[in-house]
């Protein structure tokens, strides 16, 4: 039997390191709404991951305390920007059988601005769901799995298709998952949240955004170590303008045709993902209104391609990897890749590529996915693993280039003065670390260096920094 103090002292230890860490969160004070979608990614992988569908209760609840601190340097406004973010989760699942599951999530928070900003709080239902498993009901009564297993799923969840490149949002949907033998499909019609961020940032429809995003997904899992997929989307925007853009036309339909492919390269321990997304549609151009200069096609691409290796059976578990996007930009856009305002020239093809998908592009730069070319290097390891307090800390790097796909056109970041091809580079490091089975640390700090298209303008480095605490109950 171990000895009381032999308890006491790794609890005392860690309550130690945990009030360190608050404090030198707090003295830091991290922050920013775009690049912090990085973070908040991060985040939801790791609240997603408690699946009611897994759980073997028939009913069960919990919770988590996040509180989050940003640093960045706001390059517009020319200025360093602190937030500080507390966010209280609850959570409640049902799951009975497996043939009927429930879950529903609720969030409150707060973001607590220094400088000229006042604070924002928010409460919402992150996620509210059911779903029936046709196959379990079955089987129920067979004793056998059928064939072909059919799962309904009804409410808002969070949504992606392919790798993520062109959607990865929530949505108040209903998705439908047939499998039969060896494929796999998958269909969904979905709604935007309406208080969403648009990936339109024109001032009238920023804030705001009505779409009905639909699609369909076929993959086949016949191959012991491949997933080819190959999927449609399509994208009605039915977003009205505020009153202060009266004339003025927003509305962004877009259909994509994706393919690619997730899995394992010759060896087990190196894994790849690939996908290639074709954008078609129709847009409104930069100052158009309906009835005057109609609508324009869209006609755009990105590919993304990454591969990681993790060495087995080493100390420190190392990892590397290396990933290159390539999104397509429009040369007569003026001054946005994606955005209406400022957008395509009237009369001509729209060829910036204008996805909901998400993917880490650096904390700093934290660049849209249009017009550009992005070379990433990471690598990762677990350097203190033969520590008990420290087995479960990750630490590792992120390199990122940047170059525009057109040099004549914009990128999302306002503030370049040159049409030249070289944007900047980027260093990240970060540290993860789970000190308990119920607290989790992170921080990431990141520098981008511009580059020759800043020429003329704010060359000097841009710094982001954040952390957070994840607490479950």
């Amino acid at each position: 039997m171990k000895r009381l103090s032999d308890i006491i002292k790794p609890i005392a230890w860690r309550r130690l390191l945990l009030v360190a860490i608050v404090a030198t969160s707090a003295g830091q004070a991290l922050g920013q709404p775009d690049a912090g979608r990085i973070y908040d990614e991060q985040l939801r992988v790791k609240l997603d991951q408690v699946d009611p569908e897994t759980r073997e209760k028939d009913f069960d609840a919990g919770g988590w305390l996040n509180m989050a601190f940003f640093h960045f340097d706001d390059a517009p406004a020319r200025r360093e920007r602190n937030m500080r973010q507390y966010e209280l989760r609850a959570w409640a699942s049902m799951n009975f059988q497996g043939v009927h599951t429930a879950y529903v999530r609720g969030l409150a928070s707060v973001n607590d601005w220094s400088g000229d900003r006042s604070n924002d709080s928010e409460t919402s239902i992150e996620r509210a769901w059911y779903q029936f498993d046709l196959g379990k009901f079955l089987q129920q009564d067979s004793g056998k799995r059928p064939p072909i297993g059919v799962k309904v799923r009804l409410g808002r969840d969070f949504m992606s298709i392919g790798t993520a490149l062109a959607l990865s949002t929530t949505l108040d949907m209903g998705k439908i998952e047939v499998t039969a033998g060896d494929w796999e499909l998958m269909g969904f019609l979905g709604h935007t949240l309406r208080d969403s961020w648009n990936i339109d940032e024109s001032v009238a429809v920023a804030n705001r955004q009505e779409r009905w995003i639909t699609g369909a997904e076929i993959a086949y899992r016949g191959f012991s170590q491949h997933r080819p997929f190959v999927y449609y989307m399509h994208n009605n925007d039915n977003t009205d303008a505020s009153s202060t853009a009266a004339g003025r036309s927003y509305q962004y339909d877009s259909d994509y045709i994706g393919v690619g492919s997730t899995g394992t390269l010759c060896v087990s321990n190196l894994r790849y993902q690939i996908e290639g997304v074709a954008q078609f549609g129709r847009t409104y151009p930069n100052g158009g209104s309906s009835g005057v200069t109609g609508r324009d096609r869209i006609e755009a691409y990105a590919v993304d391609a990454m591969i990681e290796y993790v060495f087995v059976n080493c100390p420190t578990q190392p990892r590397i990897g290396f990933e290159y996007l390539y999104a397509s930009g429009d040369s007569d856009r003026t001054t946005s890749p994606i955005s209406t305002d400022g957008g395509n020239l009237a009369g001509s093809i729209d060829r910036g590529f204008g996805g909901f998908g998400f993917r880490d592009l650096g904390i700093a730069a934290s660049p849209e996915i249009s017009n550009i070319h992005v070379y990433a290097l990471s690598a990762s390891c677990r350097p203190l693993e033969h520590i008990e307090l420290f087995e479960a800390m990750e630490v590792g790097t992120k390199l990122f280039y940047y170059s525009r796909a057109k040099g004549s056109g914009p990128i999302s970041d306002p503030t370049t003065r040159t049409s030249a091809n070289s944007t900047g580079f980027e260093m990240d490091f970060f540290c993860n670390w789970r000190l308990t089975s119920d607290l989790a640390w992170t921080v990431r700090y990141g520098s981008f260096f511009p580059g020759a298209a800043y020429n003329g303008g704010d060359k000097s480095p841009r710094q982001f920094l954040y952390s957070g605490l994840v607490f479950s109950f």
